[in-house]
């Protein structure tokens, strides 16, 4: 029965940690939404072209998910990103975000 009781005060906070939300993990709306327009500008001026965001992320994001979406408009190619109808890349469609 001792052994109960310490393996569950040992797991408490175990749990409590990985259910917590690290605030270094996210970016805020401002920081993911500048990063956004920055990759499309950037990717805008190397293609001369002129698309535009259609939406921002209405959240706190993961900034693992911003990275990658920033990256994979980076290294589309600029026939891709000015022909087609949609060039936005799956990595940006599937950026998760929370509201608090």
């Amino acid at each position: 029965m001792k052994f109960k009781k310490s393996f569950l005060v040992l797991l408490f906070p175990v749990i409590l940690m990985n259910c917590s939300d690290q605030d270094e993990d996210f970016y805020s709306f401002e920081e993911s939404a500048t990063r956004l327009l920055v990759a499309y500008s950037a990717k805008d001026a190397e293609c001369g072209s002129n698309r535009q965001i259609t939406s921002f992320v209405p959240g706190r994001t993961r900034k693992k998910d911003v990275d990658n979406c920033v990256l994979s408009i980076a290294v589309e190619s600029c026939s891709f990103w000015t022909q087609a109808g949609d060039p936005v890349p799956f990595a940006c469609k599937a950026i998760e975000y929370r509201l608090k």
